[in-house]
């Protein structure tokens, strides 16, 4: 399949759960975040705000938070094609931004040195288990990630029907190390 009918085919999936499929499969994931070692020694994680019908990592933010690790949400800046790490202490610093997505508010919240992360989780659209993601078609993702000096642990995190035999990779995509579901963690 190629990207585009493959994007298409899998949002259709992930579109059709039930809202209680959608939050009892965000719980199960979100409890899998939170086992899992490598994230639980983080001190600097950057996360998402979950969008439309993506998984809802927002629990998984709020105990993280509660356990002492530094959460960092993305700000998409369009005219550059990028995005911009900044803390998050909580939804009174977001802003409904770029695309309809909570973001950081610039004037309160604390832009992130990129140096500190320890751990990225990363959305997508597809994702197959040996570290191909296929994200919304944008490109900011593998521009961010291919910037940053030193690899962070990177985690993809999606429903299990988002997962794919093979993603289509091209030479600047870059893989991830792990890919956490509501059935479980799976290192790449």
């Amino acid at each position: 399949m190629e990207k585009k009918e493959l994007r298409h085919h899998v949002m259709q999936k992930r579109n059709a759960l039930s809202q209680e499929q959608r939050e009892r499969f965000s719980r199960q994931a979100c409890h899998e975040l939170l086992q899992c070692d490598r994230l639980s020694q983080a001190k600097v994680v950057m996360a998402f705000h979950p969008f439309g019908e993506e998984l809802d990592i927002l629990p998984f933010l709020e105990e993280a938070r509660e356990r002492g690790v530094e959460i960092w949400l993305p700000l998409t800046v369009p005219s550059q094609r990028r995005l911009v790490p900044y803390r998050y202490d909580g939804p009174q610093m977001l802003k409904q931004g770029v695309y309809g997505i909570w973001e950081p508010n610039p004037d309160l919240a604390e832009e992130g040195d990129c140096s500190r992360l320890d751990a990225i989780l990363v959305p997508g659209v597809a994702f197959d288990r040996r570290g191909g993601r296929m994200g919304y078609g944008g490109g900011y993702y593998d521009r961010f990630l291919a910037a940053l000096q030193h690899r962070p642990f990177l985690v993809g995190i999606c429903f299990s029907i988002q997962v794919v035999d093979q993603v289509p990779m091209e030479s600047h995509d870059i893989r991830l190390d792990a890919l956490v579901t509501e059935k479980g963690f799976y290192d790449s």
